[in-house]
C-alpha cells in the first residue's frame, strides 16, 4: 500500500493522463506477484485476509480502473485531477471490501463504494435525466441495506462475533434469510430488483459503466459468497425459491433484448441474464456452482465492459446509441466490426472465453442440483447467443446513417483499449487452476 499512495502523490506532481494509467497497470503486475498459493486462506490477521476469489476480484477490479483512464485517453474529461482522485477513492474501497475479514467492515465499505459511484455519474454524466436516476440507485441500495445491518445486530446478539470463517447460525427464519441476502440480490442485480442498473448505465460516463458493469456488480456475488457460508443452512430450504425467480426472469429478460433500441440498455439487461447464472451458481451451494460463477464473474467483467467501450466509441462518432442510427458500420469502420464481432461472440460463450466454461460448468452444477432443468438452462443459453447475435448484426449491417461531420477515425488507444479487455478473456483459460 506503500507503492500505491507513492503512486498518488506521483500521479499528482506529474499531472498526466498516460502515466497516470501507467500507475494502476504497475500496480496490477505488482499485486499478481503475490498471488496467493493456497485457495483458501492467505495472510490472515483479524481484519484483513485474502482467499483466491477475493484476490482475483481485486485483480479485476484494478484491471478495470486502468482501462477507465485509457477509455479516457482521447476524450478531454473535465477536473482531470478529480477524476484522478475519484479513481484512487474507488480502488482503496475495493481493497477494504474484497480484503476484510469482518462483516460490519465489509458492510461499511459496501456501502460506501456508492458515494464514489453517484458522483461519477452526477458530475460527468451527459444527460440531464441522471439527476434523476442517481437518486434512485440511492434509494434502492439505502432501502436494502438497513435490514442487513439489522441483521448483523441480531447475529451479534447470539453469537458475539463478526467473523466471516468462525461461525455460522442456526434455527433462522425466512425473514432473517430475507434481510441478509437481499442487500446483495439488488446490487447484482436480481430480477424484480433490477430496474436500477439500465438507467444508472444510460446516463453514466463510460468510466461508470465500465465501474458497474466489471466490479460493482461483483461486490453482490463476492457478499453472497460469504454470507451463505453464515446461513448455509436455511439457505437449503429456502434458496429453491430464488433460484426459480432468476430462471424465470433470465427467460424473461433475454426475450427483453430483442426489444431493445439503445446499445447500452441492451448490454445492461445482458448484464442482468448473466448475473442471474451467478446467483444460480452460489445458491446451489456446490463446489461446481461456487467454482463456475467466479469464472463467469471474471469473464462477464471483462467482456461487459468491452461492449460498453464499443458502445461508447460509435456515441463519440454518431452522438446517439440508437440502434436505428448506430447500422452498416462494417461499411464505416470494418477493422472495428472485427473487434463487435470478438465481444459479441465471447458475450454468447464462445470458445475459449472465459464464459464458456463458466457455463458449462453452472450447466453441470444445474444438472446435480435438479437434473430435468437441464433442457430448460439450454433454451436460455440459445436466447443467449441469440440476442448477442442480434445486436451483432443489427449494428453491422444494414443502410448506414452517414453524416461527415461525425465521421472521425479510431484511435490506435481505442484498438489497444478493446484488445486489453478480449486477450485476458480469452487466455485466462490457460490458468484455470487458479478457479479450481
Amino acid at each position: 500500500m506503500l507503492i500505491f499512495f507513492g503512486m498518488i502523490f506521483i500521479s499528482f506532481k506529474v499531472k498526466s493522463w498516460w502515466i497516470t494509467q501507467n500507475f494502476f497497470f504497475f500496480f496490477f503486475f505488482f499485486m499478481y506477484f503475490k498471488i496467493p498459493m493456497f485457495s483458501y486462506f492467505l495472510n490472515i490477521s483479524y481484519l484483513f485476509g485474502m482467499d483466491m476469489f477475493s484476490y482475483l476480484m481485486f485483480m479485476l477490479g484494478i484491471w478495470i480502473i486502468s482501462l477507465v483512464f485509457l477509455a479516457n485517453f482521447s476524450i478531454k474529461i473535465n477536473y482531470y485531477k478529480y477524476f484522478t482522485i475519484l479513481m484512487f477513492i474507488f480502488i482503496m474501497i475495493f481493497y477494504f471490501c474484497f480484503f476484510s475479514n469482518n462483516y460490519i467492515m465489509f458492510y461499511i465499505f459496501y456501502e460506501v463504494n456508492l458515494i464514489p459511484l453517484i458522483i461519477l455519474i452526477y458530475g460527468w454524466g451527459y444527460q440531464y435525466e441522471r439527476f434523476k436516476n442517481w437518486f434512485n440507485l440511492f434509494i434502492y441500495m439505502i432501502f436494502f441495506s438497513l435490514p442487513f445491518f439489522s441483521g448483523l445486530l441480531y447475529l451479534n446478539k447470539f453469537s458475539f462475533i463478526f467473523m466471516y470463517y468462525f461461525d455460522y447460525l442456526d434455527n433462522l427464519n425466512f425473514f432473517f434469510f430475507f434481510f441478509l441476502m437481499m442487500i446483495f440480490l439488488v446490487k447484482m442485480p436480481m430480477f424484480m430488483f433490477h430496474i436500477w442498473l439500465p438507467k444508472a448505465h444510460v446516463e453514466a460516463p463510460i468510466s461508470g459503466s465500465m465501474i458497474l458493469a466489471g466490479i460493482m456488480l461483483k461486490l453482490g456475488g463476492f457478499g453472497i459468497y460469504h454470507i451463505l457460508s453464515l446461513i448455509f443452512k436455511i439457505n437449503l430450504y429456502l434458496s429453491f425459491y430464488l433460484i426459480s425467480l432468476s430462471l424465470f426472469g433470465m427467460l424473461i429478460l433475454s426475450l427483453v433484448c430483442f426489444l431493445q433500441s439503445d446499445l447500452k440498455i441492451l448490454i445492461a439487461y445482458s448484464s442482468v441474464v448473466h448475473m442471474g447464472l451467478v446467483i444460480i451458481g452460489f445458491l446451489t451451494f456446490n463446489s461446481w456452482g461456487y467454482c463456475g460463477s467466479l469464472i463467469l464473474m471474471v469473464g462477464h467483467g471483462l467482456c461487459s465492459s468491452g461492449l460498453f467501450c464499443l458502445s461508447n466509441i460509435c456515441y463519440i462518432r454518431f452522438k446517439s446509441r440508437s440502434m436505428f442510427l448506430n447500422k452498416g458500420l462494417i461499411n464505416i469502420y470494418p477493422f472495428l466490426s472485427f473487434w463487435w464481432f470478438l465481444l459479441c461472440s465471447s458475450n454468447m460463450s464462445f470458445p475459449p472465453s472465459l464464459n464458456l466454461f463458466g457455463e458449462l460448468m453452472l450447466l453441470i452444477n444445474l444438472m446435480i442440483w435438479l437434473d430435468f432443468l437441464y433442457s430448460y438452462y439450454l433454451i436460455l443459453m440459445i436466447l443467449m447467443f441469440l440476442y448477442s447475435l442480434y445486436l451483432y448484426l443489427y449494428t453491422q449491417y444494414g443502410k448506414f446513417f452517414f453524416n461527415i461531420n461525425y465521421l472521425v477515425f479510431i484511435n490506435l488507444s481505442e484498438y489497444l483499449l478493446l484488445f486489453l479487455h478480449w486477450f485476458p478473456l480469452n487466455l485466462i483459460f490457460l490458468l484455470m487452476e487458479l478457479f479450481l
